[in-house]
Protein backbone atom coordinates (compact mmCIF):
# COMPACT_ATOMS: atom_id res chain seq x y z
CA UNK A 1 0.00 0.00 0.00
CA UNK A 2 1.76 3.56 -1.04
CA UNK A 3 1.38 5.90 2.00
CA UNK A 4 3.89 8.30 0.18
CA UNK A 5 1.59 11.05 -0.82
CA UNK A 6 4.52 12.22 -3.52
CA UNK A 7 3.99 8.62 -4.93
CA UNK A 8 0.08 8.88 -4.57
CA UNK A 9 0.33 11.97 -6.66
CA UNK A 10 2.43 10.90 -9.07
CA UNK A 11 0.49 7.80 -9.65
CA UNK A 12 -2.68 9.05 -9.88
CA UNK A 13 -1.24 11.90 -12.90
CA UNK A 14 0.84 9.03 -14.39
CA UNK A 15 -2.33 6.72 -14.97
CA UNK A 16 -4.73 9.39 -15.59
CA UNK A 17 -2.49 10.40 -18.37
CA UNK A 18 -1.89 6.79 -19.62
CA UNK A 19 -5.57 6.51 -19.81
CA UNK A 20 -6.14 9.08 -21.62
CA UNK A 21 -2.94 8.21 -24.82
CA UNK A 22 -4.16 4.92 -24.11
CA UNK A 23 -7.53 5.75 -25.22
CA UNK A 24 -6.53 8.02 -28.23
CA UNK A 25 -3.91 4.89 -29.28
CA UNK A 26 -6.81 2.55 -29.47
CA UNK A 27 -9.09 4.93 -31.31
CA UNK A 28 -6.25 5.52 -33.72
CA UNK A 29 -4.77 1.55 -34.18
CA UNK A 30 -9.02 1.20 -34.58
CA UNK A 31 -9.69 3.07 -37.43
CA UNK A 32 -6.23 3.32 -38.43
CA UNK A 33 -6.66 0.77 -41.07
CA UNK A 34 -10.05 2.13 -42.61
CA UNK A 35 -8.44 5.39 -43.03
CA UNK A 36 -5.39 3.42 -44.72
CA UNK A 37 -8.39 1.87 -47.28
CA UNK A 38 -9.69 4.90 -48.01
CA UNK A 39 -6.60 6.56 -48.97
CA UNK A 40 -5.50 3.42 -50.99
CA UNK A 41 -9.00 3.80 -52.89
CA UNK A 42 -8.89 7.17 -53.74
CA UNK A 43 -5.22 6.74 -55.35
CA UNK A 44 -6.46 3.92 -57.29
CA UNK A 45 -9.37 6.19 -58.84
CA UNK A 46 -6.30 8.59 -59.12
CA UNK A 47 -4.76 5.99 -61.17
CA UNK A 48 -7.99 4.39 -62.94
CA UNK A 49 -8.78 8.48 -63.96
CA UNK A 50 -5.44 9.24 -65.17
CA UNK A 51 -5.36 5.93 -67.28
CA UNK A 52 -8.63 7.09 -68.73
CA UNK A 53 -7.52 10.64 -69.53
CA UNK A 54 -4.58 9.11 -71.43
CA UNK A 55 -6.55 6.65 -73.48
CA UNK A 56 -9.01 8.84 -74.54
CA UNK A 57 -7.83 12.39 -74.87
CA UNK A 58 -3.75 11.94 -74.86
CA UNK A 59 -0.57 12.52 -73.23
CA UNK A 60 -1.28 16.94 -73.01
CA UNK A 61 -4.61 15.71 -70.63
CA UNK A 62 -3.04 13.57 -68.15
CA UNK A 63 -0.05 16.06 -67.62
CA UNK A 64 -2.78 18.94 -66.81
CA UNK A 65 -4.44 16.34 -65.04
CA UNK A 66 -1.56 15.22 -62.99
CA UNK A 67 -0.04 18.68 -62.42
CA UNK A 68 -3.53 20.15 -60.64
CA UNK A 69 -4.04 17.29 -58.67
CA UNK A 70 -0.12 17.38 -57.50
CA UNK A 71 -0.76 21.06 -56.46
CA UNK A 72 -3.65 19.97 -54.18
CA UNK A 73 -2.20 17.08 -52.84
CA UNK A 74 1.36 18.51 -52.10
CA UNK A 75 1.78 15.24 -54.42
CA UNK A 76 3.96 14.51 -56.98
CA UNK A 77 2.03 11.80 -59.67
CA UNK A 78 3.89 10.20 -62.47
CA UNK A 79 1.82 7.59 -64.83
CA UNK A 80 4.10 4.65 -66.68
CA UNK A 81 3.15 1.71 -68.81
CA UNK A 82 3.64 -1.53 -67.11
CA UNK A 83 3.27 -5.21 -67.90
CA UNK A 84 1.02 -7.05 -66.22
CA UNK A 85 2.95 -9.57 -64.76
CA UNK A 86 4.87 -7.13 -63.03
CA UNK A 87 4.33 -5.41 -59.72
CA UNK A 88 4.14 -1.67 -59.44
CA UNK A 89 7.31 -1.38 -57.38
CA UNK A 90 7.83 2.24 -56.72
CA UNK A 91 11.55 3.84 -56.13
CA UNK A 92 13.05 4.71 -52.31
CA UNK A 93 12.18 8.29 -52.91
CA UNK A 94 8.37 7.55 -53.70
CA UNK A 95 5.84 7.11 -51.38
CA UNK A 96 3.83 4.00 -53.17
CA UNK A 97 2.80 2.80 -56.65
CA UNK A 98 -0.54 2.11 -58.12
CA UNK A 99 -1.12 -0.51 -61.10
CA UNK A 100 -4.19 0.52 -63.20
CA UNK A 101 -5.30 -1.68 -66.56
CA UNK A 102 -6.26 0.18 -69.30
CA UNK A 103 -7.93 -0.84 -72.30
CA UNK A 104 -4.56 -0.79 -73.92
CA UNK A 105 -2.75 -2.40 -71.31
CA UNK A 106 -0.92 -2.09 -67.66
CA UNK A 107 0.15 1.04 -66.32
CA UNK A 108 2.09 2.16 -63.16
CA UNK A 109 0.72 5.49 -60.88
CA UNK A 110 3.82 6.48 -58.90
CA UNK A 111 3.43 8.64 -55.88
CA UNK A 112 6.16 10.99 -54.89
CA UNK A 113 5.64 13.42 -51.56
CA UNK A 114 6.54 17.19 -52.43
CA UNK A 115 7.08 17.99 -48.88
CA UNK A 116 9.01 15.74 -45.69
CA UNK A 117 6.23 16.29 -43.65
CA UNK A 118 4.17 13.88 -45.21
CA UNK A 119 4.67 10.31 -44.09
CA UNK A 120 6.81 8.41 -47.00
CA UNK A 121 5.24 5.17 -46.13
CA UNK A 122 2.49 3.31 -44.16
CA UNK A 123 5.15 1.37 -41.98
CA UNK A 124 6.76 4.87 -41.72
CA UNK A 125 3.76 6.51 -40.35
CA UNK A 126 2.95 3.56 -38.06
CA UNK A 127 6.97 4.42 -36.95
CA UNK A 128 6.48 7.84 -36.25
CA UNK A 129 3.29 7.40 -34.61
CA UNK A 130 4.71 5.17 -32.22
CA UNK A 131 7.66 7.31 -31.91
CA UNK A 132 4.97 10.49 -30.49
CA UNK A 133 3.42 8.18 -28.23
CA UNK A 134 6.57 7.07 -26.50
CA UNK A 135 7.35 11.13 -26.64
CA UNK A 136 3.83 11.70 -24.89
CA UNK A 137 4.38 9.17 -22.05
CA UNK A 138 7.47 10.90 -21.34
CA UNK A 139 6.47 14.19 -21.41
CA UNK A 140 3.77 12.38 -18.95
CA UNK A 141 6.02 11.22 -16.60
CA UNK A 142 8.04 14.37 -16.67
CA UNK A 143 4.93 17.01 -16.28
CA UNK A 144 3.37 14.07 -13.34
CA UNK A 145 6.39 14.13 -11.31
CA UNK A 146 6.93 17.78 -11.71
CA UNK A 147 3.19 18.26 -10.20
CA UNK A 148 3.41 15.41 -7.58
CA UNK A 149 6.64 16.83 -6.39
CA UNK A 150 5.56 20.48 -6.33
CA UNK A 151 2.14 19.44 -4.35
CA UNK A 152 4.15 17.46 -1.52
CA UNK A 153 7.29 19.06 -1.20
CA UNK A 154 5.60 20.95 1.60
CA UNK A 155 4.00 18.73 3.19
CA UNK A 156 7.31 16.37 3.35
CA UNK A 157 9.64 19.37 4.75
CA UNK A 158 6.15 20.20 7.50
CA UNK A 159 7.01 16.19 8.42
CA UNK A 160 10.57 16.01 9.05
CA UNK A 161 10.63 19.35 10.89
CA UNK A 162 8.29 18.44 13.16
CA UNK A 163 9.92 14.68 13.78
CA UNK A 164 12.83 16.96 15.00
CA UNK A 165 10.61 19.25 16.94
CA UNK A 166 9.13 15.97 18.41
CA UNK A 167 12.68 14.89 19.02
CA UNK A 168 13.71 18.13 21.64
CA UNK A 169 15.01 20.16 18.43
CA UNK A 170 13.52 23.61 19.47
CA UNK A 171 15.24 25.14 16.67
CA UNK A 172 13.50 23.32 14.12
CA UNK A 173 11.38 25.78 11.82
CA UNK A 174 11.04 24.98 7.98
CA UNK A 175 12.06 28.38 7.10
CA UNK A 176 11.68 30.92 3.86
CA UNK A 177 11.86 27.99 1.40
CA UNK A 178 8.49 28.53 0.24
CA UNK A 179 8.37 32.28 0.92
CA UNK A 180 7.29 32.67 -2.50
CA UNK A 181 4.76 30.38 -2.65
CA UNK A 182 1.32 31.87 -2.16
CA UNK A 183 -1.25 28.80 -1.70
CA UNK A 184 -2.54 27.06 0.85
CA UNK A 185 0.33 24.62 1.56
CA UNK A 186 2.76 27.87 1.84
CA UNK A 187 0.36 29.51 4.04
CA UNK A 188 0.55 25.96 6.03
CA UNK A 189 4.15 26.21 6.28
CA UNK A 190 4.12 29.57 8.01
CA UNK A 191 1.49 29.17 10.23
CA UNK A 192 3.38 25.60 11.65
CA UNK A 193 6.63 28.02 12.27
CA UNK A 194 4.77 30.90 14.12
CA UNK A 195 3.25 28.09 16.13
CA UNK A 196 6.64 26.73 16.84
CA UNK A 197 7.97 29.48 18.01
CA UNK A 198 5.13 30.09 20.54
CA UNK A 199 5.57 26.57 21.79
CA UNK A 200 9.21 27.27 22.09
CA UNK A 201 8.92 30.31 23.92
CA UNK A 202 6.10 28.77 26.59
CA UNK A 203 8.58 26.08 26.55
CA UNK A 204 11.80 27.95 27.84
CA UNK A 205 9.59 30.50 29.72
CA UNK A 206 8.39 26.81 31.51
CA UNK A 207 12.18 25.93 31.97
CA UNK A 208 13.52 29.67 33.07
CA UNK A 209 10.52 29.47 35.73
CA UNK A 210 11.80 25.88 36.97
CA UNK A 211 15.37 26.75 37.40
CA UNK A 212 14.99 30.56 38.67
CA UNK A 213 12.66 29.29 41.14
CA UNK A 214 14.92 25.92 42.12
CA UNK A 215 17.97 28.58 42.39
CA UNK A 216 15.91 30.78 44.43
CA UNK A 217 14.95 28.21 46.53
CA UNK A 218 18.57 27.16 47.74
CA UNK A 219 19.57 29.93 49.46
CA UNK A 220 16.91 29.89 51.83
CA UNK A 221 16.70 26.00 52.52
CA UNK A 222 20.69 26.41 53.22
CA UNK A 223 20.04 29.00 55.52
CA UNK A 224 17.23 26.72 57.38
CA UNK A 225 19.05 24.09 57.58
CA UNK A 226 21.99 25.82 59.13
CA UNK A 227 18.91 27.68 61.88
CA UNK A 228 17.96 23.96 62.64
CA UNK A 229 20.97 22.85 63.07
CA UNK A 230 21.88 25.84 65.69
CA UNK A 231 18.06 25.45 67.44
CA UNK A 232 18.52 21.64 67.70
CA UNK A 233 22.00 21.82 69.42
CA UNK A 234 20.27 23.65 72.51
CA UNK A 235 17.13 22.60 72.14
CA UNK A 236 16.61 19.27 70.78
CA UNK A 237 16.16 17.43 74.53
CA UNK A 238 12.95 19.24 74.67
CA UNK A 239 11.09 18.08 71.01
CA UNK A 240 13.34 15.58 69.87
CA UNK A 241 10.50 14.52 67.36
CA UNK A 242 9.76 18.01 66.33
CA UNK A 243 13.18 18.42 65.19
CA UNK A 244 13.48 15.42 63.63
CA UNK A 245 10.47 16.08 61.77
CA UNK A 246 11.66 19.12 60.64
CA UNK A 247 14.69 17.85 59.51
CA UNK A 248 12.87 15.43 57.09
CA UNK A 249 10.59 18.20 55.66
CA UNK A 250 14.06 20.23 54.79
CA UNK A 251 15.56 16.87 53.18
CA UNK A 252 12.37 16.43 51.34
CA UNK A 253 12.56 19.78 49.87
CA UNK A 254 15.84 19.97 49.15
CA UNK A 255 16.14 16.58 47.61
CA UNK A 256 13.31 18.52 45.31
CA UNK A 257 15.08 21.02 44.51
CA UNK A 258 17.88 19.09 43.66
CA UNK A 259 15.61 17.08 40.82
CA UNK A 260 14.12 20.05 39.67
CA UNK A 261 17.41 21.62 38.72
CA UNK A 262 18.93 18.05 37.31
CA UNK A 263 15.96 18.38 35.19
CA UNK A 264 16.52 22.08 33.88
CA UNK A 265 19.71 21.23 33.16
CA UNK A 266 19.24 18.18 30.96
CA UNK A 267 16.35 20.49 29.27
CA UNK A 268 18.87 23.06 28.32
CA UNK A 269 21.55 20.24 27.20
CA UNK A 270 20.60 20.10 23.64
CA UNK A 271 24.19 20.49 22.84
CA UNK A 272 26.11 18.58 25.49
CA UNK A 273 28.38 16.34 23.84
CA UNK A 274 27.93 12.72 24.51
CA UNK A 275 30.72 10.76 22.84
CA UNK A 276 32.15 8.78 25.48
CA UNK A 277 32.04 5.09 24.29
CA UNK A 278 31.17 2.32 27.47
CA UNK A 279 29.68 -0.55 28.43
CA UNK A 280 26.63 -0.06 29.42
CA UNK A 281 25.63 -3.70 30.47
CA UNK A 282 28.51 -2.78 33.37
CA UNK A 283 27.33 0.38 34.06
CA UNK A 284 24.00 -1.41 35.13
CA UNK A 285 25.81 -4.22 36.89
CA UNK A 286 27.12 -1.16 38.86
CA UNK A 287 23.71 -0.19 39.47
CA UNK A 288 22.55 -3.74 40.59
CA UNK A 289 25.39 -3.98 42.91
CA UNK A 290 24.47 -0.42 44.66
CA UNK A 291 21.23 -0.81 45.64
CA UNK A 292 22.17 -4.36 47.21
CA UNK A 293 24.53 -2.99 49.16
CA UNK A 294 22.09 -0.38 50.30
CA UNK A 295 18.85 -2.74 50.84
CA UNK A 296 20.65 -5.96 51.95
CA UNK A 297 17.58 -7.50 52.64
CA UNK A 298 16.41 -7.07 48.76
CA UNK A 299 19.45 -7.88 46.89
CA UNK A 300 17.62 -11.74 46.41
CA UNK A 301 15.04 -9.78 44.26
CA UNK A 302 17.16 -8.39 42.03
CA UNK A 303 17.46 -11.10 39.15
CA UNK A 304 20.18 -9.69 36.74
CA UNK A 305 22.23 -11.96 34.58
CA UNK A 306 24.78 -9.43 33.08
CA UNK A 307 25.85 -10.81 29.24
CA UNK A 308 29.25 -11.68 27.94
CA UNK A 309 29.61 -9.55 25.28
CA UNK A 310 29.91 -5.87 25.93
CA UNK A 311 26.96 -3.48 24.99
CA UNK A 312 29.35 -0.38 24.03
CA UNK A 313 27.03 2.66 23.47
CA UNK A 314 27.87 6.15 23.06
CA UNK A 315 27.34 9.21 26.08
CA UNK A 316 27.28 10.21 29.66
CA UNK A 317 27.97 7.14 31.53
CA UNK A 318 26.98 9.18 35.12
CA UNK A 319 24.01 10.00 33.26
CA UNK A 320 22.65 7.16 31.85
CA UNK A 321 23.06 4.81 34.95
CA UNK A 322 21.41 7.47 36.74
CA UNK A 323 18.77 7.11 34.75
CA UNK A 324 18.89 3.09 35.13
CA UNK A 325 19.11 4.05 38.95
CA UNK A 326 16.03 5.81 39.11
CA UNK A 327 13.83 3.03 37.12
CA UNK A 328 15.22 -0.15 39.29
CA UNK A 329 14.78 2.02 42.41
CA UNK A 330 11.35 2.63 41.54
CA UNK A 331 10.95 -1.12 40.66
CA UNK A 332 12.08 -1.79 44.18
CA UNK A 333 9.86 0.40 45.82
CA UNK A 334 6.66 -1.37 44.28
CA UNK A 335 7.76 -4.63 44.08
CA UNK A 336 6.57 -6.81 47.28
CA UNK A 337 9.61 -8.67 49.65
CA UNK A 338 10.41 -11.80 47.62
CA UNK A 339 8.98 -10.81 44.10
CA UNK A 340 11.83 -11.27 41.40
CA UNK A 341 12.65 -8.35 39.56
CA UNK A 342 13.80 -9.16 36.17
CA UNK A 343 16.41 -7.16 34.48
CA UNK A 344 18.32 -7.67 30.92
CA UNK A 345 20.62 -5.95 28.63
CA UNK A 346 20.79 -7.25 25.59
CA UNK A 347 21.32 -6.18 21.61
CA UNK A 348 18.35 -6.15 18.95
CA UNK A 349 18.55 -7.47 16.01
CA UNK A 350 18.77 -4.06 14.34
CA UNK A 351 21.63 -3.14 16.04
CA UNK A 352 20.01 -1.66 19.33
CA UNK A 353 20.95 -1.49 22.73
CA UNK A 354 17.72 -3.13 24.91
CA UNK A 355 17.57 -2.80 28.48
CA UNK A 356 14.50 -4.02 30.19
CA UNK A 357 13.64 -4.22 33.81
CA UNK A 358 10.04 -5.67 34.92
CA UNK A 359 8.49 -5.59 38.35
CA UNK A 360 5.94 -7.73 39.82
CA UNK A 361 4.43 -4.24 41.31
CA UNK A 362 0.72 -3.33 41.12
CA UNK A 363 1.29 -1.78 37.59
CA UNK A 364 -0.88 1.29 36.59
CA UNK A 365 -3.65 1.89 34.52
CA UNK A 366 -3.65 1.96 30.61
CA UNK A 367 -4.82 5.59 30.30
CA UNK A 368 -1.74 6.90 32.78
CA UNK A 369 1.08 5.14 30.97
CA UNK A 370 1.73 7.31 27.91
CA UNK A 371 2.30 10.64 31.07
CA UNK A 372 4.47 8.30 33.46
CA UNK A 373 7.49 10.09 32.08
CA UNK A 374 5.87 13.97 32.56
CA UNK A 375 7.34 16.03 35.38
CA UNK A 376 5.24 15.63 38.84
CA UNK A 377 2.69 12.97 37.14
CA UNK A 378 0.95 10.80 39.72
CA UNK A 379 -0.73 7.85 39.47
CA UNK A 380 -3.26 7.37 42.56
CA UNK A 381 -3.67 3.90 42.13
CA UNK A 382 0.09 3.12 43.25
CA UNK A 383 1.86 6.35 43.58
CA UNK A 384 0.43 9.20 45.70
CA UNK A 385 2.28 11.64 47.62
CA UNK A 386 2.42 9.02 51.09
CA UNK A 387 5.46 7.23 49.05
CA UNK A 388 7.95 10.40 49.63
CA UNK A 389 8.44 10.15 45.65
CA UNK A 390 8.82 13.96 43.66
CA UNK A 391 7.06 12.84 40.28
CA UNK A 392 10.54 13.95 38.78
CA UNK A 393 12.92 10.94 38.87
CA UNK A 394 10.86 9.06 35.66
CA UNK A 395 10.64 12.78 34.03
CA UNK A 396 14.54 13.11 34.24
CA UNK A 397 15.52 9.36 32.87
CA UNK A 398 13.44 9.91 29.85
CA UNK A 399 15.26 13.59 29.21
CA UNK A 400 18.30 11.52 29.74
CA UNK A 401 17.56 8.92 27.29
CA UNK A 402 16.27 11.30 24.74
CA UNK A 403 19.99 13.45 24.94
CA UNK A 404 21.22 9.96 23.99
CA UNK A 405 18.89 9.32 20.80
CA UNK A 406 17.13 6.80 22.68
CA UNK A 407 13.36 6.19 24.04
CA UNK A 408 12.31 4.60 26.77
CA UNK A 409 8.70 3.06 27.18
CA UNK A 410 6.31 1.29 29.56
CA UNK A 411 3.93 -1.06 29.70
CA UNK A 412 1.58 -3.43 31.95
CA UNK A 413 2.30 -6.88 32.14
CA UNK A 414 -0.05 -9.88 33.12
CA UNK A 415 -0.96 -10.85 35.85
CA UNK A 416 0.76 -7.72 37.61
CA UNK A 417 3.19 -5.55 37.20
CA UNK A 418 5.27 -2.88 34.73
CA UNK A 419 7.59 -3.51 32.46
CA UNK A 420 10.23 -0.50 31.29
CA UNK A 421 12.24 -0.85 28.03
CA UNK A 422 15.31 1.79 27.48
CA UNK A 423 15.97 1.48 23.76
CA UNK A 424 19.58 3.07 22.84
CA UNK A 425 21.72 2.85 19.56
CA UNK A 426 24.68 0.84 19.70
CA UNK A 427 28.21 1.96 19.95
Amino acid sequence: MVRSLFAKILLWSVTAQLLTVGTILYLVTFYLPESQEAVDNAFKLYAETAVTLYERFGPEALDKFLARSGESTLLRLKLSTSTPDTDCIPSNDEVTGILAQGQTGSYCLTITAKSWDLPASPDTRRMRLLITVILELLCCAGLSYTIARYLSRPISELRRTATRLAKGDLSARVGSRFARRKDEAADLVREFDQMAERVVSLIEAQRRLISDVSHEIKSPLARLTMALNLARRDAEQHAPKQFTRMQNEIDSISHLVGELLTLASLNAATGRPLNEPFDLAEAMGEVVTDIAFESPQRAADLAYSRPDAAMLVRGDRKLLARAINNVVRNAVFYTPPGAAIDMTCSVTPEGRVHVSIVDQGPGVPEAALPHLFEPFYRVDDARNRQTGGTGIGLAICRRAIELHDGMITASNVAPHGLAVVIDLPQA
